[in-house]
């Protein structure tokens, strides 16, 4: 598999999408200017980001956000994500002149969407630090790090790099092993950590929004109706973050980069 596969778009599975553009819209001033049929583009000042797709009335999982990994090959990496344990909810499907994707889960249990661009460039490796209110991380919540480090190693060649954290336990970055940044270290494709003992949610993979202002973010989050799961946390070195329920109970996090 190429040892270049990252999260190149992030969509909303939502039952209410008007709730949900209401809320985002104010959160992040994300705006919503291209609709095809249940589904409705983000965009964030000139850049498309991400959508929110409507759910259907007997969908019986929970809103939610799902993250797209750019892969050369979609269908050559379902084979090696059910080789390696994983799971397929969704075969690969190909919308003409859009992309081909899948969605599966790895077998702790996070789900996540291989997607391969239709449009040429689309998927163009970006440069510098992501803009505010685009998404800039990725982070798995797992019960079993070690299992999943060996899957998406075996899946997508990331390698990892793991962090003391101190009080908060061992962080572990997953690396882009031979794709290098400007200082010649492998870029970093997401993160994952532990979830607590007696979480009381399944694995997942948890998106991240880049703010201005974490304090700021969650105080507006609070008056539109949404919930805070984890206050604004400062990470020494990397920034103050934020994890928040939209109003559909929905999981997003923001950070602050320092």
């Amino acid at each position: 598999m190429s040892t270049k596969p990252r999260y190149v778009w992030h969509d909303l599975n939502t039952k209410n999408a008007d709730a949900a553009k209401r809320f985002y819209g104010e959160l992040f001033g994300w705006s919503f200017p291209k609709s095809e049929g249940p589904y409705a583009h983000i965009q964030a000042g000139s850049e498309m980001i991400g959508g929110i797709r409507t759910m259907d009335a007997n969908e019986k999982t929970p809103p939610s956000w799902l993250g797209y990994v750019g892969v050369d090959d979609v269908a050559a990496t379902v084979s090696k994500i059910t080789e390696s344990g994983g799971k397929v909810y969704m075969p690969t499907t190909t919308m003409p002149n859009v992309g081909t994707f899948a969605v599966v889960a790895d077998p702790t249990g996070g789900v996540f969407a291989p997607w391969k661009s239709a449009r040429a460039g689309e998927d163009k490796e970006p440069s510098g630090k992501p803009a505010y209110q685009t998404f800039c991380w990725d982070e798995l919540l797992t019960n079993d790090t070690a299992k999943a480090a060996s899957f998406y190693g075996a899946v997508f060649g990331w390698g990892i790099e793991k962090m003391d954290m101190g009080p908060a336990g061992t962080y572990t970055l997953f690396k882009r092993t031979g794709v290098k940044d400007e200082t010649g270290a492998d870029k970093s494709a997401a993160g994952m950590m532990q979830s607590p003992k007696d979480a009381p949610y399944p694995p997942f993979w948890l998106a991240y929004v880049a703010v201005p202002d974490a304090a700021a973010t969650v105080e507006k989050a609070k008056r539109l109706g949404g919930s805070v799961m984890v206050p604004p946390t400062p990470i020494p070195n990397i920034g103050t973050f934020a994890v928040l329920m939209d109003t559909e109970q929905a999981a997003i996090a923001i950070l602050q980069p320092s």
